[in-house]
């Protein structure tokens, strides 16, 4: 998977940059598109004079824009770019609604002119609140109310699954889905449970945990992720193929707090953040979220290898040599 082209939206991104960089170091030519400058764009910072390396400064929402990036002779395109962060999807439902599915769609049809493979970057929260976990790949999708915005994120999610599914049916455009399960690691915003919690830790402050902190998760280092992101979009055998991509560890919130804590070696404990108070009616949370991964494990020879203590302990390492990250939000 060495000297070829790929295309990465997003890619100045948490995610976006881990796998440009990845790209990069095997060898590949990486076209990244997002809507930051490249001035500002310090998750890219360590690869912005690579010779490998080009930048396109735009949205996905302007199709134009995306035409003026687009390499057709580029092996793939890994869509990354979107709206993340329960805070920013609530605050702007339009926003998110109009970024996933109107720029996946303009995305969508570009690369059916072209014939351009995509990796569609989804989220396990398509799975809603479905009660029976583990969740494989194709489990029902259970929802609450559409006046509750937490379910506008994988609504969008869903609408673009479903638009690459019905591509892929008319006219055999080569496609890939992946979803994430609660992916945490180096450059992440502090919006986040294990980012948000690192990020105050070290600053002296008082993680949040929010309400009772009985929720469990899978949470899933950057770079495991990275790896399979890279799979799923380059593997013949991933072609028209969905992915859950996550730890199969659950943990509660709780625990991975005080993981925090521990592996910081820090006294400061927690504040509780009461969602009902902050967020009213407009969000719901869910109970737990376990994916079933045996499906990437058998088509692309995937797992998660680095556990919860070992990823906090590299993220608190790469936190505290990069100031830049701990300075204000």
């Amino acid at each position: 998977m060495s000297n070829a082209v790929y295309m990465v939206t997003g890619g100045s991104g948490f995610i976006g940059s881990h796998l440009v960089e990845k790209l990069l170091a095997n060898g590949n030519e990486v076209y990244v598109f997002d809507t930051t400058t490249l001035d500002k764009a310090q998750n890219l910072a360590t690869v912005k004079n690579h010779p490998g390396f080009h930048y396109c400064e735009g949205d996905i929402r302007d199709k134009a824009s995306l035409k003026n990036f687009w390499r057709p002779e580029a092996r793939a395109i890994f869509h990354l770019a979107s709206v993340v962060g329960i805070k920013n999807y609530i605050a702007d439902p339009l926003k998110l609604i109009d970024i996933c599915v109107v720029g996946t769609k303009n995305l969508l049809e570009i690369a059916r002119e072209h014939g351009t493979r995509i990796l569609f970057s989804s989220t396990s929260e398509i799975f809603g609140k479905n009660p029976e976990v583990p969740w494989d790949e194709k489990c029902d999708r259970v929802l609450g109310p559409t006046s509750v915005d937490r379910w506008s994120y994988s609504t969008s999610k869903a609408v673009c699954e479903h638009m690459l599914y019905g591509i892929h049916r008319q006219c055999g455009l080569p496609f890939s889905i992946v979803r994430f399960f609660n992916v945490y690691g180096p450059r992440q915003n502090p919006y986040f449970v294990v980012s948000q919690s690192v990020y105050k830790v070290l600053r002296n402050e008082q993680p949040l945990l929010y309400d009772d902190g009985k929720m469990t998760r899978c949470f899933t280092y950057v770079e495991d992720i990275v790896e399979g992101v890279i799979e799923a979009g380059t593997n013949p055998k991933a072609v028209g193929e969905d992915f859950n991509l996550g730890n199969c560890v659950e943990v509660t919130m709780e625990e991975v707090v005080r993981t925090i804590l521990k592996e910081a070696n820090s006294g400061v404990g927690y504040k509780v953040f009461d969602t009902v108070k902050e967020y009213g009616e407009r969000y719901e949370d869910i109970p737990r979220r376990v994916p079933k991964v045996e499906k990437a494990d058998k088509l692309l020879g995937w797992k998660a290898k680095i556990q919860l203590a070992e990823g906090v302990r590299r993220s608190l390492e790469w936190a505290r040599n990069n100031p830049w990250w701990l300075k204000d939000a």
